[in-house]
């Protein structure tokens, strides 16, 4: 998709810190979702990171993520518009 994230950028939790990316709480396609420790079921000590695919008309967000499911699986979730705007997403280079 013609973007791109550091090689290591810590655990799903700490990606919203990396020295150099840009954050918002305004989703947009193609950005990481950085799920706070605990935050809508992410691992409680270390957070998790999904990836924005879709920003729909009515501001509702599809990610896709993976292990959640089980390891290695890509799953899927759909957040509403309230919702979205609680995360904290990295734009990538």
């Amino acid at each position: 998709v013609g973007v791109s994230f550091g090689e290591y950028m810590g655990n799903g939790g700490q990606w919203m810190n990396a020295p150099g990316y840009q954050t918002t709480h305004s989703p947009t396609e193609h950005s990481a979702l950085s799920f706070s420790p605990g935050q809508a079921g992410a691992e409680p000590t270390y957070g998790h990171v999904a990836f924005v695919e879709q920003v729909k008309s009515d501001g509702s967000i599809l990610i896709s993520e993976s292990n959640v499911k089980g390891l290695g699986v890509v799953s899927y979730r759909t957040f509403d518009a309230e919702t979205a705007k609680q995360f904290t997403y990295v734009i990538g280079k």
